[in-house]
Formats: structure tokens, C-alpha cells, sequence
């Protein structure tokens, strides 16, 4: 029995989404299942910063305030969860 060729529409345009990593989704959920979802390691240096370190920050972030301030800044972030500011910011946000 031949396959027929998956079609990648269905995916609502205002998404974003080209066909391209949708190819890449549906290729490793047939060759891997659910765990093929999963990003795969990048290449280049390693992450410095853990995900129980932005665990903590998210937890710190949505549970608590900073004594004298109504929200969190970098800098407070960082002195009371003792990470550097700039890796902090740029690590939570995937850059």
C-alpha cells in the first residue's frame, strides 16, 4: 500500500507558520512519536543557563514582589536569584 504524501495545510494562516517546520513536526512524530516533538539539541556552545534556573526565576517572577517595588526589574531579578542580569534576560528570552 502506497502512503500518500502528507499535506501540510490546515494550518490557519494567521499563525505564521510556513510548511517547512511543519514538515519537520510531522517527519519526527512518524520517525520518533510524541518525543520526536521535542527541539534537538543546537549546535554551537552550550547553555549556561539551566531550566531550573528559569524554573526559578518564573517561579520567583509570578509568586513574590520585590521588597520596595510593585514588579521586578533585571537587576533586582538578578540580585535575588544571583544570576547575571544580562544572561538572565537574554536566556529567558530564547536569544
Amino acid at each position: 500500500m502506497r502512503r500518500r504524501p502528507l499535506d501540510h495545510g490546515g494550518v490557519p494562516p494567521w499563525r505564521r507558520i510556513t510548511p517547512d517546520p511543519v514538515r519537520t513536526w510531522r517527519r519526527r512524530f512518524l520517525e520518533r512519536g510524541p518525543g520526536g516533538l521535542c527541539d534537538d539539541p543546537r549546535p554551537g556552545v552550550p547553555r549556561k543557563i539551566t531550566d531550573a534556573d528559569v524554573e526559578r526565576v518564573i517561579v520567583k517572577t509570578l509568586e513574590e514582589t520585590p521588597k520596595k517595588a510593585t514588579h521586578w526589574s533585571t537587576r533586582s531579578m538578578a540580585a535575588a536569584t544571583g544570576t547575571v542580569r544580562r544572561r538572565r534576560t537574554r536566556g529567558l528570552l530564547g536569544i
